[in-house]
């Protein structure tokens, strides 16, 4: 019983060490406009520079031009009616008095880069992913992923 004992803490033991010394890192970077700011949070592997999860938030402030607040809502609610289905992508949306929000979590070891189906359903989330993670050698790169948005004028939040 007592070596059961001690081998189920050495067990233990080992695996809070390897849990707490993962690499996973989460990165930020933001593209403000002027009545919307996109939020692009990235959870990869430092060492693989492998991505596994990205965190897409686009907030619409719908106090800095009132005309646009039904058209935003509308071009929201097709983009998830689109998503509706896509394996590996959830979201969540969120209205306000001042803010319309869209958040759309894609997890990348689920997600399906090549389906003519889906892309077909849902161009929008395509493209948008295409742009946003970057592929090399069978895994999505961090490391080219980031250097992709900092074209399109996203800035990291350190």
């Amino acid at each position: 019983m007592k070596k059961i004992l001690k081998l189920s803490i050495l067990l233990l033991g080992t695996l809070f060490v390897l849990l707490g010394c993962s690499q996973e890192t989460k990165s930020e970077f933001v593209l403000q406009e002027t009545a919307s700011k996109t939020k692009l949070t990235y959870v990869y592997d430092k060492e693989k520079d492998s991505v596994s999860k990205l965190t897409m938030e686009i907030i619409y402030d719908i106090t800095k031009d009132e005309r646009y607040t039904e058209a935003v809502r509308s071009q929201r609610d097709e983009i998830v009616s689109e998503m509706e289905g896509i394996e590996g992508v959830t979201y969540t949306k969120k209205d306000d008095n001042n803010y319309i929000t869209l958040t759309i979590e894609v997890d990348v070891n689920k997600f399906k880069f090549d389906d003519a189906t889906s892309r077909k359903k849902a161009p929008t989330l395509y493209n948008t992913v295409n742009a946003a993670l970057k592929r090399k050698d069978n895994m999505v790169s961090y490391q080219l992923s980031k250097d992709a948005i900092l074209e399109y004028e996203f800035k990291e939040v350190k």
